[in-house]
């Protein structure tokens, strides 16, 4: 896998989303990014990430990982009603919903004080 570390800041987004472009330049995982890499530098008290990228025979799988508070996106996160109008959904969860619907696969664990999400597109 082609994986970088990055600070877990606003600059280390961006050189993040710079060696995402080096290596693919598709929307969607594009999209799996922003959604992912945002929400760890926001929420979850990381001093740094690391995300990395490899062609798989089931597609391009990405690995997103943190050393910030456990998280798993795939349990701890409530359904998110897209029935309800935007005033009546709770804030939170449509980023990993969207993610969710795009993937084939997701994938999270907890590996020597790490989140690892495990994406494949």
């Amino acid at each position: 896998m082609n994986e970088r570390e990055f600070p877990c800041n606003q600059e280390g987004l961006v050189s993040a989303q710079q060696f995402l472009t080096s290596f693919c330049d598709e929307p969607k995982p594009a999209i799996v990014f922003d959604e992912i890499v945002s929400n760890i530098v926001r929420c979850s008290g990381a001093d740094v990430f690391s995300f990395g990228m490899e062609r798989v025979p089931e597609g391009l799988q990405m690995r997103f990982a943190d050393n910030g508070k456990a998280f798993d996106p795939t349990r701890d996160m409530p359904e998110v009603d897209i029935t309800a109008s935007a005033a009546e959904r709770q804030i939170g969860g449509l980023g990993i919903f969207m993610v969710r619907k795009m993937s084939k696969a997701l994938a999270y664990e907890r590996r020597d004080g790490w989140n690892v999400l495990t994406v494949t597109l």
